[in-house]
């Protein structure tokens, strides 16, 4: 018996646990209320696990305590981070030569709740081979695997040259990513990082980019009791969101950027709100002096904001021109969350292909390799730390929607893809230079 057959028969053996896990965190209400959050519960709940059961070297720390956090120039205003720690724990290695540190960084907050949801969101449903449950998917399923990955390399007697870290970090959601700052900025680094974000088992070593922004139409409201001239702001905006999806579809039709997003055909432009008049009143008898659409705009790496709103307000102009609107409205736009840019690797960073071997191994299948189809915290490690990060994590559907659900059996893969993952990048010790923990668990395993 090899290594790697040990460990995915500790998986097979293990596996219910992997699924129970990830249905605990599910358990805890953490929903990203945008300026605040509820995620104390389950990260104290998280620290104590790393402590006391895995043996780690744990953090339970406030973003807040974090020196220079408000200084920084990627730390975004507005938030209160009241009883909402993030937690570091460490699997410390011998420290031989050789080994590389690996650090795991998870967000542990929530979407909100979607409407259309037929079960307690918070009540796991296992069912189908998949586990529903709020942030079952986005990312809590990522987390299990990544803790259980290392109980697996625990329970089976290896021992590691270098370090293994576990961050769970709070307020990834609408573009936070202070809690992913304030790690960076505590000191929490490594050789390299995996953050198991949702990616259906494909190794992404990119992300987009994106903004929300509300843009919005202004007008003259009232009645034409006496002959007087109104203009409706709803129309321009209406003519705004058939042009948002011309513009979509235009951007669709030319490939990304190499290397990541060569065979890419989509970055999504997606509405999510359109308001207008007095939503409190029963009825509205006259046209509304505003009209608002919030719109999400994804766009790749190395775009900057600036850039992705002038592409925005040009190509609206132009399509006003073209369908000859006669005057033109034009809308201020206002930031609702922070920018986040796109990141990416070089091709030639060790992870990458390591992930990719590990995955095709696991699988049985030659692993895909691109960039992620979203934005996400990433981009924290690209502009402000050494770290690398790749985005690697299980598969699953309906994340921030209705009816979330993990894959369980690749929730179980992802397990073993961690575990080999961090024997090969950590490095295994071998005692008295010839047999190793690892030769002596697989003699253990084959007896069994």
């Amino acid at each position: 018996m090899t290594t790697d057959e040990a460990i995915r028969g500790w998986v097979e053996r293990s596996g219910q646990s992997v699924v129970d896990l990830t249905a605990e965190l599910v358990r805890f209400r953490t929903v990203n209320k945008v300026t605040t959050g509820t995620e104390l519960g389950l990260q104290r709940w998280l620290e104590a696990l790393l402590r006391e059961e895995l043996g780690l070297e744990t953090d339970l720390f406030s973003p807040e305590d974090v020196e220079g956090l408000h200084a920084h120039p990627g730390y975004f205003p507005g938030k209160d981070y009241t009883d909402r720690p993030n937690v570091v724990g460490i699997w410390r290695g011998a420290g031989n030569a050789g080994g590389q540190s690996l650090l795991f960084s998870s967000h542990v907050d929530s979407a909100p709740v979607a409407m259309g949801w037929e079960t307690d969101p918070w009540d796991p449903v296992q069912r189908d081979g998949r586990l529903y449950g709020l942030g079952a998917y986005d990312m809590k399923g990522g987390l299990a695997a990544s803790i259980m990955a290392v109980r697996c390399l625990q329970e089976l007697g290896i021992r590691l040259k270098g370090d293994v870290l576990i961050e769970s970090v709070v307020d990834e959601e609408f573009g936070g990513a202070n809690g992913t700052l304030a790690c960076r900025l505590r000191g929490c680094d490594a050789d390299a990082a995996i953050v198991p974000e949702p990616t259906n088992m494909a190794v992404c070593p990119a992300t987009r980019g994106g903004a929300l922004w509300r843009f919005t139409f202004r007008g003259r409201s009232g009645m034409s009791f006496g002959g007087e001239s109104f203009r409706n702001p709803v129309i321009g905006a209406a003519r705004f969101i058939s042009f948002l999806e011309q513009f979509e579809g235009r951007r669709s039709e030319e490939p990304g950027p190499a290397p990541w997003y060569e065979h890419n055909r989509s970055l999504p432009v997606i509405v999510t709100r359109v308001e207008a008049g007095d939503m409190s009143a029963p009825l509205c008898d006259s046209g509304p002096a505003e009209c608002h659409v919030d719109v999400w705009v994804e766009c790749y790496p190395d775009t900057t904001e600036e850039q992705l709103l002038a592409e925005v307000l040009t190509q609206f102009r132009r399509y006003g021109e073209r369908i000859g609107s006669g005057q033109q409205d034009e809308p201020e736009a206002r930031k609702m969350i922070r920018f986040l840019p796109g990141t990416q690797l070089d091709p030639d960073c060790p992870l990458i292909a390591l992930l990719a071997e590990e995955v095709g191994n696991v699988r049985g299948a030659e692993a895909e390799v691109f960039g992620a189809p979203f934005a996400c915290d990433a981009f924290m490690f690209g502009l402000y730390s050494r770290t690398p990060a790749v985005i690697l994590g299980p598969s699953g559907g309906n994340a921030h929607a209705a009816g979330e659900y993990v894959d369980i059996a690749s929730l179980l893969e992802l397990v073993q893809v961690y575990a080999r993952t961090i024997i090969k990048w950590c490095g295994a010790i071998e005692e008295d230079g010839s047999s190793s923990d690892v030769s002596r668990l697989i003699e253990k395993e084959a007896g069994k």
